[in-house]
Formats: structure tokens, sequence, C-alpha cells
């Protein structure tokens, strides 16, 4: 499996790897008639998002299988909520369901989050809806519990609960000495 830069002709399959995690997670959480009206479809957003990764102030990154096909992508930029002490957030990471537990999406948020450190950000938060599992490992990888908020997706009010690290470097050097 390889981390890399997305680039606009991964922009189909990152569509796809959404689509299919976002089912995965939220489905029974979100009626079903919003499943029914889905499909891949590019998000003219990913061209713009893709054109300043990593150069400008966002960064996308996908995980490959050893067959080149995009498993997984991650996708941080500028906090978008005021948080008082936070400067950036995770807006997305996803991995396909057949690679999931494989270590792939925290292979993806550390990579996020050396990249969020090479350009001087030091804090990340990412926002969860409850009943989606990966709380535990953004828990595992040392994130604070930073509260809850209501949203509303389409229609639907769910609720989402907010995880962060002050430190992202503390977090690349903790898990560096546990490769070790």
């Amino acid at each position: 499996m390889k981390i890399r830069r997305a680039h606009k002709n991964d922009i189909p399959a990152i569509a796809r790897v959404h689509l299919e995690c976002w089912r995965l997670m939220y489905s029974g959480m979100i009626p079903e008639e919003v499943f029914k009206t889905l499909e891949p479809k590019v998000d003219p957003r990913w061209a713009h998002v893709l054109e300043g990764s990593q150069f400008g102030d966002e960064t996308a990154l996908v995980a490959e299988n050893n067959n080149l096909k995009v498993i997984g992508f991650a996708h941080a930029g500028p906090e978008w909520g005021g948080h008082p002490t936070i400067e950036s957030e995770l807006y997305g990471l996803f991995v396909m369901p057949e690679h999931q537990g494989r270590g792939v999406g925290k292979k993806l948020l550390l990579a996020v989050a050396a990249a969020l450190v090479k350009n001087n950000t030091n804090s990340m938060l990412v926002r969860v809806r409850s009943g989606n599992p990966t709380p535990r490992v953004y828990q595992a990888l040392g994130a604070d519990n930073l509260g809850l908020q209501s949203v509303n997706v389409d229609g639907v009010k769910v609720q989402e609960i907010a995880y962060g690290w002050h430190n992202l470097r503390e977090l690349l050097e903790r898990e560096k000495e546990l490769r070790n």
C-alpha cells in the first residue's frame, strides 16, 4: 500500500470511495431514500482542492493498493467552525470497506498530520457523526473529545462529536516511537 498526494485523475476514484463508505457508515442513521438518489458523482470542488493540495491551504491524499487502485483518501484544511484553539480540520477520511481494519486509515491520518506540520500547522480536529465507529481510532491516536453539536444533513438532524489533537508533532513523534 502506498500513500501519495491526490491528483485530478483520482477524482472519480475518490467519489467512488466516498460514496461506498458513506453508505456503509450512515445506513440506518440517514433515510434510505437519500441513499437511493446517490451515485458516485464528481464534485467540481475537487478539481480546485487538488490544484492546491499540499501547496495551498488544503491537503488531499490517497491510499493505493498494490494494483495502484485507490482504496482510501483523506482531505484536510483550515478549521471551518471557528474553534478557538484548533487550526485545521480533517474534512474526510474514508477507506473502502474491504480494506478497513488494516491500518490504511491510520496511515492516511498520520500522513495528513505530517503534511499539516510541514505547512506549519500544529493542531487538527475531526467531526464525526454519532454512531460512526471511527472515534475509537481517533481516541487510540490520542485525540481529545472536544464536544458535541447538532447539524442538519439533508433535512435530518444528527449529532456530531469533535475530536482533536492540539499538538500534531507529539502525535507523529509518539507514533514514530511505537514503530521503533
